[in-house]
């Protein structure tokens, strides 16, 4: 079962990510406003897995190619500046693996379940799905990870 929470934390994002670094699993942050629901995280994994598990990730790093299909591009400043998570502001915590997640638990303040309550469209649209619909994100994220 995957661990999607929001939180901020008492330190930076990359100190953060260094407490996880070689923890196996994936653990990635995100920028919380940048991610539209639950699914946009949870197809962007899937979309990492099955590119790693055919040998068509442009990354090593699983947790790298999860930013790179959440963000729906294949370069990796354009995924950090997409979506990724900023010190100092709210994120969202995803992991697969609760091993992990307990490594950076006790760094992070008031970690709540991820629930955009009401501002998902809102949300897509900002992401370019201009239909606001969590299928037509679904569908793009497929589309740019087959073009990758």
């Amino acid at each position: 079962m995957n661990i999607i929470k929001v939180a901020t934390s008492k330190l930076g994002v990359d100190e953060l990510l260094d407490k996880v670094s070689g923890s196996g699993g994936v653990i990635q942050l995100f920028d919380e406003e940048a991610i539209a629901c639950r699914e946009h995280l949870e197809f962007a994994y899937l979309n990492a897995v099955k590119s790693h598990e055919r040998g068509e990730s442009r990354t090593k790093s699983l947790s790298i190619e999860m930013l790179l299909c959440a963000a729906m591009t294949s370069q990796i400043g354009d995924a950090i500046k997409k979506v990724g998570a900023r010190s100092g502001r709210p994120f969202i915590v995803f992991s697969d693996d609760g091993k992990a997640y307990a490594k950076i638990a006790s760094y992070l303040v008031k970690p709540a379940e991820f629930d955009p309550d009401g501002k998902t469209a809102a949300r897509l649209v900002h992401l370019g799905i201009k239909s606001g619909k969590v299928e037509d994100l679904i569908q793009e994220i497929a589309l740019k990870a087959m073009e990758r």
